[in-house]
């Protein structure tokens, strides 16, 4: 059964979306910022929406959606599908994100050494970046995987449930771990999955010892992947790298032996790169 179209009406009782909105600013736009909401309530785990699931998503009634839909749709960010009343992003929403990635040096330098990477484990390679506390895909070197894990360049996710998200977790001030765990249970992805908060902390303290993360079937039931975090010249943490597989091909002996090696150096390959440079033991006298 397809959803109705709904009338252009915005009753405007819906609070505000954001308590931090900046009511008070003369020059908030605030169609603008709704609008843009409305871009980024798509994602990788809800890629089409109804106006229904879209007003839900982001805590509107129900008709609210309707007239921002319709003027993304007429500029070309939005298409509605050609069953059912569902909307999904088109290319040209995927340029304003392209825009920003093609401005990083980091994708640049990194794509190259991916390339590498994937011919030398024979996996898919990552590379990702926190952006307000999520996970964003910002370049890949794939080999096709027989699962259904879609991740490309833009996906979005929270940065517990992968390997990059977790060593870029590791490296963040404590903090920020607890404003992103936010004290509750870690949603599980698979019966493998680290769900206990401070079992997590406990995984993270050894990949900040390591490294490295490794990720055995907590994201998707037979995947494996290793993932380790890439610094710039500053000595800071700017992104994850990680080699994805399935388990199978990822056996413990290649991950011990080559997958953990060459992702590792991989990523202080691209860090050397990007200009840093570790430390220099001191000579004994």
């Amino acid at each position: 059964m397809t959803e109705p179209l709904l009338p252009a009406i915005d009753d405007g009782d819906d609070p505000p979306d954001n308590a931090s909105t900046p009511r008070k600013d003369p020059y908030w736009v605030d169609a603008l910022a709704q609008g843009l909401s409305v871009l980024e309530a798509f994602d990788c785990e809800q890629p089409s929406l109804t106006l229904t699931e879209l007003a839900q998503r982001l805590g509107w009634s129900r008709s609210k959606p309707h007239r921002f839909v319709h003027t993304l749709e007429k500029l070309g960010f939005l298409e509605r599908e050609e069953v059912g009343r569902r909307y999904r992003l088109t290319a040209h929403a995927m340029k304003l994100g392209f825009a920003y990635l093609n401005r990083l040096p980091l994708v640049e330098l990194a794509q190259p050494i991916m390339n590498r990477l994937r011919t030398e484990v024979g996996a898919s390679v990552h590379m990702a970046i926190l952006d307000r506390d999520e996970l964003v895909y910002v370049a890949q070197a794939r080999i096709p995987l027989p699962t259904s894990i879609d991740i490309h360049v833009g996906s979005r996710m929270p940065p517990h449930s992968s390997s990059i998200g977790r060593i870029l977790l590791a490296y963040k001030p404590q903090a920020d771990i607890d404003r992103i765990l936010d004290g509750a249970p870690i949603p599980a992805l698979t019966e493998k999955s680290t769900v206990n908060p401070a079992a997590f902390r406990a995984l993270l303290d050894t990949a900040r010892e390591r490294g490295y993360v490794y990720n055995d079937e907590e994201f998707h039931r037979g995947v494996r992947s290793i993932a380790a975090p890439v610094l710039n010249a500053r000595g800071e943490v700017v992104a994850g790298l990680n080699a994805t597989s399935m388990i199978y091909t990822f056996t413990d002996e290649v991950v011990a032996g080559t997958v953990i090696p060459a992702v590792v150096r991989a990523a202080r390959e691209l860090s050397l790169a990007l200009g840093h440079r570790e430390p220099q033991p001191v000579a004994s006298t």
